[in-house]
């Protein structure tokens, strides 16, 4: 009973925000924020049929998510059937044994940074496994475990920069055309933001660490399980590491973009000399040209920068394979090691179609908006309470930030002209915060049935970091809208 309720009290939460959220459909009327200000577009109820309906709808948006998971639960599935696997984390373990909690802050660091500036969340995910599996033999309680990996994910979406999860399409809905919208003062702000929250959330891990029994359970993610007529066959540890360098490499390539932030076109460049210029022109007079490399990438491969989830679930999946080759996998145990490693994605995938399932309740009868449009107009002029707390609303119910960005463009930048820096960055920074406690938070939601924490477990240790983060973000909101 006990292991159940670890398992499922987060998705009890999820369903009861999703039953509050349907009822309040027969409540509030639905509302539009246009230039003008809100218009009432009457009540949306939603039924029994809608819920067949917003379960497909919220299955299919979160389907490219799920298929990153599971191409990363496959990848794993095969690595952990090979001994070179348990010789690298142990090995790295063991070094760092005596300085663990270096390890973490500096762990904590690298995956907050990476989250705050790439264009997807998700890829960053292909590492945390790695990185539990060296916390969990450096005898780390879960908890530890926790914040450091999804935590500090959370942290770099909280602190956006150049990137993060739906922080793109909020830009193309404000009009603008690069992820840095304003001046240089502003990212410095956003980035300042993400410092701040570095060291408030660590300073809180660290105490942690200093009084947790050290009898404290531990977890890993992917446990090794190497037959023993195969532990000499999978000793090598060089196919690992390569193709654990070469994603890292290409997760920095492709989900950082590299012209609308930096200026920089090489990669543009050299994607239109891989499928344009590189061919075998035909024999013939009316053949056609073979373009072998562009044919190889396929049709729509983007270039570098732009990258998706399709496509780095494409390249996980071929790295995945190659390893199958490199340690000489049969088949039946190359499929047994995907599906093993599958398996263990179905609760997360289920906290993913929750959170959007949320989504799709909110964007069928949007009166969310109703809410946020009433409250706004409450004081006559931008002010800082009205305008946080609509933020926080907003993306309590938004699980998605494009989404934000879509019901508010059209008011917001015209209504605020002359506080678009502090708006812009309420909506994004907040967008992180209440990432930290609902229990539709994609990243929270993966990150605690994984590692099998209690939300309620969770919430006890977070809640002094939010008090303390929020409270540093007002002064900053503040200070952005005086200054």
């Amino acid at each position: 009973m006990k292991k159940k309720e670890k398992s499922y009290g987060l998705l009890k939460g999820t369903l009861i925000f999703i039953i509050i959220a349907f009822a309040l459909t027969w409540v509030i009327p639905n509302g539009t924020l246009s230039s003008t200000g809100l218009v009432n577009d009457g009540m949306l109820r939603l039924g029994i049929y809608d819920i067949g309906d917003l379960f497909y709808n919220a299955f299919s948006v979160s389907t490219f998510k799920i298929m990153v998971l599971f191409a990363i639960a496959a990848l794993y599935g095969v690595i952990t059937r090979t001994q070179g696997y348990e010789r690298i984390v142990s090995g790295i373990a063991k070094k760092l044994m005596n300085h663990k909690k270096i390890t973490v802050v500096v762990i904590s660091v690298i995956l907050a940074a990476l989250t705050s500036v790439l264009t997807q969340t998700f890829v960053v995910f292909i590492f945390v496994p790695f990185i539990i599996s060296i916390l969990n033999r450096m005898k780390l309680d879960k908890m530890t475990i926790l914040a450091t990996t999804f935590g500090s994910i959370l942290v770099g979406i909280m602190g956006a920069t150049y990137g993060t999860e739906g922080i793109q399409m909020l830009n193309y809905s404000f009009g603008y055309t690069s992820t840095l919208p304003y001046t240089m003062p502003a990212l410095l702000i956003r980035a300042g933001i993400l410092v701040i929250g570095l060291v408030l959330f660590n300073f809180f891990t660290l105490a942690h660490m200093s009084k947790v029994d050290k009898k404290a359970e531990s977890i890993d993610l992917f446990e090794v399980k190497v037959e023993e007529s195969r532990q000499n066959k999978t000793k090598s540890m060089i196919p690992i590491i390569v193709i654990l360098v070469v994603l890292f490499v290409l997760v920095i390539l492709g989900f950082m973009d590299w012209g609308a932030n930096f200026g920089i076109e090489v990669f543009d460049d050299f994607h239109s000399v891989v499928t344009e210029d590189i061919k075998i022109e035909a024999s013939s007079e009316g053949g056609d040209d073979f373009f072998f490399l562009s044919d190889l990438l396929g049709t729509s491969a983007p270039a570098f920068g732009l990258w998706s989830n399709l496509m780095i679930f494409s390249v996980i999946l071929i790295f995945t394979v190659i390893l199958g080759l490199c340690y000489r996998f049969k088949l039946d145990e190359f499929f047994d090691a995907i599906k093993d490693g599958i398996k263990k994605t179905f609760l997360p995938s289920a906290c993913i179609i929750g959170a959007y399932m949320l989504l799709m309740i909110v964007y069928r009868s949007p009166y969310v908006v109703t809410i946020v449009g009433r409250l706004l107009s409450l004081t006559d002029g931008f002010n800082i309470a009205t305008m946080t707390l609509s933020s926080l609303i907003l993306n309590i119910f938004h699980t998605d930030l494009s989404y934000t960005g879509f019901v508010v463009a059209s008011y917001l930048p015209v209504e605020y002209a002359d506080y678009i820096n502090p708006v812009y960055t309420m909506l994004t920074t907040l967008y992180g915060f209440v990432q930290f406690f609902i229990p539709t938070s994609v990243v929270l939601g993966i990150g605690l049935v994984s590692l099998k924490v209690k939300f309620s477990e969770w919430l006890k240790y977070i809640w002094r970091f939010l008090v303390g983060m929020f409270i540093c973000l007002l002064v900053i909101f503040i200070l952005m809208s005086v200054l």
